[in-house]
């Protein structure tokens, strides 16, 4: 039951900023639709995105060394799942922001 509410807590703190931005997201687009000049607000969307998830994720390492250290494995696996989740979007929306030189070029295949 303790890892069940460790995974809820966990859960929780992802859902929020991500239903938050979802619903500004909304908001935005539509703005957006009614103006005579429309402008490019996805880019600013991504953006968001992408510092939202890089926060999250820097949170969630954080957590998982801390319960390394502390040698609770268990808690410590909790975090896998989350990051691994955050992973793909953090590369992919930063390999679009610096371009397709280096390791990006892969992965941006890879999702096309």
């Amino acid at each position: 039951m303790k890892y069940f509410k460790l995974f809820f807590i966990r859960l929780i703190i992802m859902v929020i900023p991500l239903s938050a931005l979802y619903f500004y997201a909304q908001m935005a687009f539509e703005a957006n639709r009614k103006k005579e000049h429309p402008t490019d607000v996805g880019l600013g969307i991504a953006i968001l995105l992408f510092f939202i998830l890089l926060f999250l994720s820097i949170g969630f390492l954080i957590d998982f060394i801390k319960n390394i250290l502390k040698k609770e494995y268990k808690a410590a696996l909790l975090n896998v799942p989350f990051l691994l989740f955050f992973l793909l979007p953090i590369l992919y929306i930063g390999c679009q922001m610096t371009g397709p030189g280096c390791f990006c070029s892969w992965i941006i295949n890879v999702v096309k």
